[in-house]
């Protein structure tokens, strides 16, 4: 992961922009290459069991590039983020709100997707602890069911 002037230089602020933009244009690689190679991503609200921290850079990027059939199904026209800086400037609270369409129906939807906390140091992403809003993702995909299905076969 080659390391570049531009984000060694990018505020904690400047970062999550780039992910909010990275996940509007659907850009996985630029979204990716925000962490550094030491970083750790968690995500805490999965079922016993699961896998929930990845660590380094390899270990994140195989878990955010994995296929997302839910994120198939829905196109983001617009993607905003709230950002609340942390008092030692490296770590803040973003809220990413997405706006878009069911590629399926065309019908437009406003998704509050994620809460994540942050910490970013020399540009890069070290630690994003990611809580998601799978279940209202799935309603929005029109896959509520399923996924709910998929959970009771987990059992």
């Amino acid at each position: 992961m080659p390391e570049t002037t531009e984000y060694a230089a990018a505020t904690t602020h400047e970062v999550i922009e780039r992910l909010a933009n990275a996940m509007e244009t659907g850009r996985k690689d630029i979204f990716i290459a925000q962490f550094a190679e030491d970083a750790v991503y968690e995500t805490p609200f999965v079922l016993a069991g699961q896998q929930s921290r990845w660590e380094g850079f390899a270990a994140v990027s195989e878990h955010l590039n994995a296929d997302n059939p839910t994120r198939s199904l829905l196109a983001f026209d617009k993607v905003s983020v709230v950002i609340h800086l942390g008092a030692d400037g490296e770590e803040a609270t973003a809220q990413f709100l997405v706006d878009g369409r069911v590629l399926a129906t065309n019908e437009s939807f406003h998704l509050p997707s994620s809460i994540g906390i942050i910490r970013v140091r020399h540009g890069k992403i070290v630690h994003y602890t990611d809580y998601t809003n799978v279940l209202r993702g799935a309603q929005v995909a029109g896959v509520l069911k399923q996924f709910g299905a998929s959970l009771e076969a987990l059992g």
